[in-house]
């Protein structure tokens, strides 16, 4: 007992007495930066490179990048051009079309002045994905009840250990309506849904009451460790009020005064690499603790795979399931004060 007091008296002395230390790395050599999360499925692929430099990334132009697939050249990476003043740009694209089979190797090369970089993966088999559906639920938050929608995933695990990663990807397709019974086909929307898994004991999911906030796997990134070589079903939920859809542009020839809405939603699977599973869980350690003051925190490190410089290079295999459309939502569009036929003439 006196022994857990002392380590919990000394805990609560380091974490009320801390003195910054200035540290000086000296001079740190630049480093080509390769990143790349590409699609085994058919499509436009893009690899990312920049300059590290003291403690930013910087944008790297004029590189040659090459794709080899199971050792033979497959496509050569097409710069994009960018605007050189885009403060928010931390790497220039290099574009290409392809797909690649489940199985096969694919290897990309980065060439600039002195740097020569490279990596490469192998192709993960596509997830089967057997049976999807959707679920409402009441649940009580202090003195307030709300409702939960749920999508509930079911597969088989793929064999020996594997790594996946889940989401489910909403369409939503509107027609406005304006007074004069005119109406309006907006482009189909497509929005990435705030999923949570703490629902879910695989997902992370360990306390019934757990907010979906409390989430540490923000990017519902997980291994087969609870059911190797067993059919399971994921639990992904949300505040079912996050389904909502209000947007609606204004301009000054239609003004809408009811929304017409159906909602698609597409829930999807990948398998991903083990590189790629232990970067997203890195990015979540950030997220988590990277930011506050803990007092005991064990140092996070992004893993790299890339050869001759720093960065991820991985390919995933996706698989989606069965579109679900849920029923048709309209309602009246209150303006409130701001009813805009007021402006018009």
């Amino acid at each position: 007992m006196k022994r857990i007091l002392s380590i919990a008296v000394f805990s609560l002395a380091a974490a009320s007495c801390i003195n910054k230390v200035p540290i000086d790395f000296g001079e740190v050599t630049p480093q080509l930066v390769l990143n790349a999360q590409l699609d085994a499925q058919e499509g436009g692929q893009v690899v990312y490179l920049s300059q590290s430099n003291q403690a930013t990334l910087k944008p790297l132009q004029g590189a040659q990048v090459a794709v080899l697939v199971d050792g033979k050249p497959f496509a050569t990476a097409v710069e994009e051009p960018s605007d050189e003043t885009d403060a928010f740009r931390v790497g220039t694209a290099y574009r290409f079309q392809g797909g690649f089979p489940a199985g096969s190797q694919v290897k990309v090369t980065a060439r600039k002045d002195a740097w020569d970089a490279w990596a490469q993966a192998d192709v993960p088999p596509a997830p089967v994905i057997s049976a999807v559906d959707t679920l409402r639920t009441l649940e009580q938050d202090l003195d307030e009840s709300y409702e939960v929608f749920q999508v509930r995933i079911t597969f088989k695990d793929l064999p020996g250990s594997s790594y996946y990663r889940v989401g489910v990807r909403a369409e939503y397709r509107t027609t406005q309506i304006d007074a004069q019974g005119e109406t309006r086909e907006l482009p189909v929307d497509y929005q990435a849904l705030p999923m949570s898994g703490s629902k879910d004991p695989v997902l992370g999911g360990t306390a019934a009451g757990m907010s979906f906030f409390d989430l540490d796997k923000t990017y519902l990134a997980f291994s087969d460790d609870l059911f190797r070589d067993q059919e399971y079903t994921l639990r992904l939920s949300m505040p079912a009020s996050w389904l909502s859809y209000y947007y609606f542009p204004l301009d000054q020839e239609f003004v809408p005064v009811y929304i017409y809405y159906t909602v698609t939603l597409v829930p999807w699977l990948e398998s991903i690499s083990r590189e790629e599973f232990d970067y997203l869980n890195a990015l979540n350690n950030l997220e988590n603790f990277g930011y506050t003051a803990q007092v005991i925190v064990e140092p996070t490190t992004l893993p790299t795979n890339v050869n001759g410089g720093m960065g991820l290079f991985t390919v995933r295999n996706r698989a989606e399931g069965a579109p679900m459309e849920l029923p048709p939502v309209f309602y009246e569009v209150d303006y409130g004060p701001y009813w805009p036929y007021d402006d018009q003439d």
